[in-house]
């Protein structure tokens, strides 16, 4: 009798803690992704590599690589499909002016999606000031006690990561012509 009043509140706490410590995971690998893949745009690294693009597309696209990637080459260990990052790279003209750009936004009825704003690439110049955000969404699997979690449609919740910084003086050329 006493098992069967303790095994349900038991079992829903184990399985949210574990729940829980994996969402700390995936937060850890992407705010370090994050760190690493801006340390590029950082060092004028990225700059250089992708020295005479000018499509935003294309400049996204090799981020979003540089992102995935290890600085040895090898992919990135995730349990997230990598593909499904969404990426903001955003200049502000001081550090106390440079805000992040929400990645969801809510829409007509009230719930949340994701902000169609906030996929844009700016082009880093030397002694820039630079907001690189990374978002992606990751399934929710026990909401019952994650009740204060911003989730999306589809029982999704949104992790996310950021990382602001100068860029440093470097002698190549931009990549915006």
């Amino acid at each position: 009798m006493e098992f069967g009043l303790l095994a349900l509140p038991f079992l829903a706490l184990l399985c949210a803690s574990l729940e829980n410590g994996l969402v700390a995971w995936q937060q850890e690998i992407l705010q370090q992704a994050v760190v690493d893949a801006g340390r590029q745009i950082y060092t004028g690294q990225f700059q250089t590599a992708n020295q005479g693009v000018t499509n935003q597309a294309t400049l996204m696209s090799n981020f979003k690589t540089a992102l995935c990637t290890r600085s040895d080459g090898t992919p990135r260990t995730t349990i997230f499909p990598c593909a499904n990052v969404r990426i903001s790279v955003t200049q502000a003209s001081s550090f106390s002016t440079a805000a992040p750009v929400s990645p969801t936004a809510t829409n007509g009825s009230g719930a949340s999606d994701w902000n169609a704003n906030f996929g844009s690439y700016t082009c880093a110049g030397a002694s820039s000031i630079m907001i690189v955000q990374a978002a992606v969404d990751i399934p929710v699997f026990f909401t019952f006690l994650n009740s204060q979690v911003a989730t999306l449609p589809n029982r999704r919740r949104v992790l996310q990561a950021a990382t602001v910084f100068k860029v440093e003086p470097y002698t190549a050329g931009s990549v915006c012509s």
